[in-house]
């Protein structure tokens, strides 16, 4: 039974991690167009530069046969998997839901700090946040608060829904 209720919870958690991550896409994508100067200094997009990665560590009679739609494909998922993964994360750390601002401004900062404070300066895709302009660190920081508010909304229609179908009396 603890198993199941476990894998409900990440299942949630990925349900609203999926959500989260369409919504901030979009967003990111909205404000680069219109606030260039605000986007940060990506030296490539992450989820090519990964499959880049990938790509290498393959053979290259292999590598050469993946197909750039493929690639372009898996760039893509990757950032599916990245808002999923901390969605999953959130649920499983939160049994219950919590403040809705203060868990979603939690989730933010853990998904942002994650990327522009750890692997993504590592990887060399793009400076460190100290050596940025404020509105190349602060724009993207609120986009994730956004990603974190609405994961957080997500999980608690998820939680709420569930709540209210289980207290329903069957009428068979």
């Amino acid at each position: 039974m603890q198993t199941d209720a476990l894998a409900m919870r990440a299942a949630t958690g990925a349900a609203a991690g999926l959500v989260a991550t369409a919504v901030l896409q979009p967003l990111r994508a909205a404000t680069k167009a219109r606030f260039p100067e605000t986007s940060p200094p990506m030296r490539q997009e992450p989820g090519e530069f990964m499959v880049e990665q990938a790509e290498r560590a393959l053979p290259r009679t292999v590598r050469e046969k993946v197909p750039e739609p493929a690639e372009r494909i898996g760039a893509k998922t990757l950032a599916l998997g990245y808002g999923m993964t901390f969605g999953v994360l959130y649920r499983l750390v939160r049994k219950t839901p919590g403040n809705v601002f203060v868990d979603a401004a939690a989730l933010g900062v853990a998904s942002w700090a994650v990327g522009y404070l750890g692997w993504l300066p590592a990887t060399g895709l793009m400076p460190p946040v100290t050596r940025q302009e404020p509105a190349k660190v602060v724009v993207p920081l609120l986009q994730h608060m956004v990603f974190g508010l609405v994961a957080v909304a997500v999980v608690r229609g998820i939680v709420a829904a569930t709540r209210q179908r289980e207290s329903v009396p069957s009428v068979i």
